[in-house]
């Protein structure tokens, strides 16, 4: 599915929060594939901007902090790369490989 697919699931109030949380993963992770960042690259510096972790997300307000950071990411608004996420990224590479 698309970004805009994920992020009309993600606003959809009559979905189950565990639903709309999985759905703001998921632009996590397509905004991630875009930068050429891992995942969880992505999900650390959404935290460290906004102070929400989407791996355990707490209310809907939340959520919408998130993705309003994941697509300003994804627009171009702000720049994704941290020096420190890409070094542990391409350090977890390396590892694995």
């Amino acid at each position: 599915m698309s970004f805009n697919s994920h992020r009309r699931k993600l606003l959809d109030e009559s979905q189950p929060f565990s639903h709309r949380a999985s759905h703001a993963r998921s632009c996590a992770l397509l905004v991630a594939r875009k930068s050429g960042l891992k995942r969880d690259a992505l999900l650390e510096l959404v935290e460290s901007k906004t102070g929400v972790d989407l791996h355990a997300s707490k209310s809907a307000a939340e959520l919408l902090i998130a993705l309003e950071a994941l697509e300003n990411m994804r627009l171009g608004r702000e720049c994704p790369v941290d020096s420190e996420l890409l070094l542990s990224g391409a350090a977890a590479d390396q590892e694995v490989g």
